[in-house]
């Protein structure tokens, strides 16, 4: 009785554990799992429409925006630098550059727009194809970096309709051998 008690114990922690990791990831989000006082938010749209995490069916010339809140919950005035080096198979084409620097008094927000393109060498000589590219952002204060904020664009013909999940599904795995591992060791010292 004893052994199972301990098995059990041990079971609930590693669940705990793996629980509380689950609260910090998070499909194309933001990866800081650390309260920092401050949070970043990217997002992307085409023609004013809903911002997403994710948008497909980008066509040579479209334009799209790339929309980042950056948000101060600090009770101080702060100023952050906000860092977007696009991927090689993209290109700004208007509204903020690479490197913003934003001065954020307490507790209040901003919103940043930047208009990209997908480069037109990406579909030369290309036919029935699909690409998808993930976009990070970073926010730094005093060159620390505070948080990280992704958003993909999936562009071509065929484009994928989804794509591929990260995050939770990862720790249930996990959660599932912990049980099954648990429950063959109880299995054994019952029958003991």
């Amino acid at each position: 009785m004893k052994k199972l008690m301990f098995v059990n114990l041990i079971v609930l922690s590693v669940v705990l554990a793996v629980s509380a990791n689950a609260s910090c990831s998070g499909s194309y989000g933001s990866s800081s799992c650390s309260d920092t006082g401050f949070d970043l938010t990217k997002k992307i749209s085409i023609n004013d429409g809903e911002t997403k995490q994710k948008l497909t069916g980008i066509k040579k010339g479209d334009v799209f925006k790339y929309t980042f809140k950056i948000e101060n919950r600090t009770d101080e005035t702060k100023t952050l630098k906000l860092v977007d080096n696009l991927p090689n198979e993209l290109e700004r084409v208007g509204g903020i550059g690479f490197t913003e620097e934003v001065t954020l008094n307490q507790k209040s927000s901003v919103k940043l727009v930047m208009e990209v393109k997908v480069k037109n060498s990406e579909f030369e000589n290309k036919t029935n194809f699909e690409k998808c590219v993930v976009n990070t952002a970073h926010l730094y204060k005093e060159d620390a970096k505070k948080e990280s904020s992704s958003a993909t664009v999936c562009y071509g013909e065929g484009v994928a309709k989804t794509l591929p999940e990260t995050g939770p599904n990862d720790i249930f795995a996990i959660v599932g051998l912990v049980l099954a591992s648990a429950g063959v060791v109880i299995r054994r010292s019952i029958s003991r």
